[in-house]
């Protein structure tokens, strides 16, 4: 599936698998900055102690993304 944002010619960015079709990971690359800006947009909507940790976590400590 080509319109996929994790496709790469021959791979996947995403998952280490080499089938697009049926994958369960599928999304546009529109979905996929939507889903983005609406997981960013609820982790900022947290407490600071909670959100903090979730960026030290996940995103290498900066909040900048």
């Amino acid at each position: 599936m080509k319109d996929c944002f994790a496709y790469k010619p021959g791979s996947c960015s995403a998952l280490k698998v080499k089938r697009c079709e049926g994958c369960w990971f599928y999304k546009t690359k529109d979905q996929f900055e939507i889903a983005r800006f609406k997981a960013l947009e609820r982790i900022y909507s947290l407490p600071p102690l909670k959100r903090k940790y979730i960026f030290k976590t996940y995103y290498s400590g900066g909040e900048k993304i």
